[in-house]
């Protein structure tokens, strides 16, 4: 039995069942009054069958129209499913075919498509979940218009410019999402392995150094190539992820850091790397500390405080031969003005490594979600640390070097104060200039009244006088913003 057989059976059974529903409605209309208390709950329900049977109708008699050119007859003459199809057209069906089976091969990266009207978990508010379940209904039907093709050649190759182009826009979005399902399974793959390890040293079993050191290069890479600073978060009733997102998330400034860094910037393998383990004894915290959304007691706070000497001395008894680790575990907490913790540490006493640590754990726990506050903005997160450097508790010209990344990182969507929407490209810093970390490139996305641009327009805030940012957008705002059009930068 052909495709267009199975459907205009399905058709059939609907009006069969449509038949059904109408005689149900007439009958219900004729039937005996129903008690008192049940004569307005009956006549709603009648009311709602009978409105249904309605819509079935419209729905039955627009099925009709649409499909009936392909309903075969029994006259050859008028049969509309083309005898044979032009080498075009066949060519057309099996690239679609083949792009049908590469959506099939992504389907267990989104959930199912829920049904009309219904919102199902939270894949449904995600745009590329969304844009999954758009192209592979586009591909389906472009391969289903073939079946309507006339006989006459001419006509087929008429027909088949329009399918080419739907098919073209369908490979385009295939290739967009298989991309974007791989940058998300690397980035999985990351905190799963970072968790892994970081549970596996805390459990006092021996892990080769060389495994972090895997994690530790590709993150200097990614900064070598100015890549979207990425700012990872998992729930902390996971703690392992939770410690992994939040390491990682060091780990990425560290390296960006680390760079301009004349102490730091020959060895960036090993600075990112202490920024990888350094909270490793936050594993030993309990998980219903983490959770906690209002206050920590002060037995809870002294708790908190153990992990730095905890987790300096699991690195010691299993990286002895790497005590700059162990150093970095215990001394990223420790502050200039010595209300640090657990040594109270002084100015000199804390080194390069841990003052530039120090600065890369705040700037990335202040721009993360914590169950007592949301994420901070990321000039907000930066203006923070480098208050806390102006305090004395910070080191100053450590905490300056956050400038390196602008009030607004590459990869972050910002608003503009006309209202347009745009994606920061680059933070060029070689200008002596003090508002260059706010005035970054952009690719504006929308224009002032939230519509997106044909094509992404590029400007350098520097040269503008008439544009400014006013804030970067949560994930939540960039979904509901930029999600049709752009789900890959939500």
């Amino acid at each position: 039995m052909s495709d267009t057989q199975v459907l205009l059976s399905k058709i059939a059974a609907l009006r069969q069942q449509l038949e059904q529903v109408q005689g149900l409605a007439q009958d219900g209309g004729s039937a005996p009054g129903a008690p008192p208390g049940e004569a307005t709950d009956s006549a709603w329900r009648l009311q709602r069958l009978e409105r249904q049977a309605k819509g079935g109708v419209q729905e039955h008699a627009l099925l009709d129209t649409a499909l009936r050119p392909m309903a075969p007859t029994p006259s050859p003459a008028s049969a509309c499913l083309p005898r044979q199809l032009t080498a075009r057209a066949r060519r057309i069906l099996e690239e679609g075919r083949v792009l049908l089976g590469q959506l099939r091969l992504l389907a267990d990266a989104f959930e199912p498509a829920p049904e009309a009207g219904y919102a199902v978990g939270p894949a449904a508010a995600d745009p590329l979940t969304h844009r999954y379940h758009q192209t592979t209904a586009m591909a389906d039907t472009a391969l289903r218009l073939i079946q309507t093709f006339p006989d006459a050649p001419s006509a087929q190759l008429r027909l088949c410019e329009g399918i080419e182009a739907m098919l073209g826009i369908v490979a385009e979005r295939v290739a967009a999402l298989s991309a974007a399902v791989e940058q998300r399974r690397q980035q999985d793959l990351q905190i799963e392995t970072l968790a892994g390890l970081l549970t596996e040293l805390q459990l006092g079993r021996s892990v080769d150094l060389q495994a972090f050191m895997a994690l530790a290069a590709p993150l200097v890479q990614e900064a070598e190539d100015s890549a979207a600073l990425r700012f990872l978060h998992a729930s902390p009733e996971q703690p392992a992820r939770f410690i992994a997102c939040h390491s990682l998330t060091v780990a990425q400034v560290m390296a960006r850091l680390a760079a301009h860094s004349t102490e730091l910037r020959n060895e960036p393998v090993e600075a990112v790397l202490a920024a990888l383990v350094h909270d490793v004894g936050m594993l030993e915290v309990p998980s219903a500390i983490l959770v906690k959304p209002g206050a920590l007691d002060d037995s809870e706070r002294r708790t908190v405080e153990a992990h730095a000497r905890l987790g300096a001395e699991i690195l010691m008894r299993c990286y002895p031969r790497a005590a700059y680790l162990a150093d970095a575990a215990a001394g990223h907490h420790e502050r200039l003005d010595g209300t640090g913790y657990p040594a109270g540490l002084r100015d000199k006493q804390i080194g390069p490594l841990n003052g530039l640590l120090a600065v890369c754990d705040v700037y990335a726990a202040l721009c993360a979600p914590r169950p007592h506050r949301a994420a901070l903005d990321t000039r907000t997160a930066l203006t923070d640390t480098l208050l806390l450097a102006e305090e004395g508790r910070l080191d100053r010209y450590q905490a300056e070097r956050l400038l390196q990344l602008s009030f607004y990182p590459v990869g972050s969507v910002v608003e503009l104060a006309d209202g347009a929407i745009g994606l920061v490209v680059a933070t060029p810093m070689g200008r002596r200039d003090l508002n260059a970390p706010a005035r970054p490139v952009l690719a504006l996305l929308t224009d002032s009244q939230g519509m997106p641009l044909p094509n992404p327009w590029h400007v350098d805030l520097a040269q503008c006088t008439g544009r400014s940012i006013v804030r970067s957008l949560p994930a939540r705002e960039r979904g509901e913003i930029l999600g049709g059009k752009y789900p890959e930068l939500v």
